[in-house]
């Protein structure tokens, strides 16, 4: 949920089912029964979001141009990290004689912690040779450092730039393995279509869960048949 920030902002958008003739005043509620019934129903294990870890304002006017209107909730990483947590917010009153639609009047927020996540250091190099590595004909050697942000997926998967070729839209798609958590190195769409087919190899990869340390060695060949050899030690932040 934090793969680049501190803060992340969720637009919480309450609704009306008709214009409404004057402002209303709202208020909304986190109400943690609802996270416990969740729990129970749905055989999970989400545990309360702490109070420290998300803002907002819970009571608010509405505008009467509009059928909605929007609360924003901040979430703070620094309290919601390594933990699977699941925050209930409730619409409780309404005034002006309105009432509340009690079908629709519970939101489930939720954050999900990301091992293959965070603002990283990487530091490495990358081999140019004449033709084949084999040979050991190099043309040059380019050390690169750069921060970079591991971002996770949609699939499970993460995203990280490939060495210092991000601006190109190079990228790995990083994952742990479900047999034995091993580090998963693969090379994006963009990448593989701008370098020789099947020429894209993981030499070496390794993470480290406890510091979350990442290590990765590939090999590609360029278009015109050249042998690239990429290493790169990333640090967290």
């Amino acid at each position: 949920m934090f793969p680049s920030q501190d803060t992340v902002t969720y637009n919480l958008v309450i609704s009306s089912t008709f214009l409404q003739s004057k402002a209303t005043t709202v208020t909304v509620e986190a109400d943690d029964s609802y996270r416990q019934a969740y729990n129970s129903t749905n055989g999970t294990n989400y545990e309360v979001m702490p109070v420290q870890g998300y803002t907002f304002q819970n009571t608010f006017t509405t505008n009467i141009s509009y059928i909605y209107d929007t609360i924003p909730i901040t979430f703070n990483k620094q309290f919601l990290s390594g933990g699977n947590y699941l925050l209930p917010l409730r619409i409780t009153s309404v005034n002006n004689g309105y009432k509340i639609d009690t079908g629709s009047s519970v939101i489930y927020l939720h954050t999900q912690d990301v091992v293959l996540s965070g603002e990283y250091t990487s530091t490495g190099s990358r081999v140019l040779y004449v033709g084949d590595s084999a040979n050991g004909d190099i043309q040059s050697v380019q050390a690169f450092t750069v921060n970079k942000n591991l971002v996770p997926g949609t699939d499970g998967s993460s995203i990280l730039d490939y060495a210092d070729l991000g601006p190109n839209g190079w990228q790995y798609i990083l994952s742990l393995s479900t047999d034995d958590n091993s580090l998963v190195v693969q090379a994006n769409t963009v990448m593989l279509n701008s370098i020789q087919a099947g020429s894209f190899q993981v030499l070496s990869s390794r993470f480290d869960p406890s510091t979350k340390d990442i290590y990765i060695r590939t090999r590609y060949k360029n278009s015109s048949g050249d042998d690239r050899i990429v290493e790169e030690s990333l640090t967290l932040q």
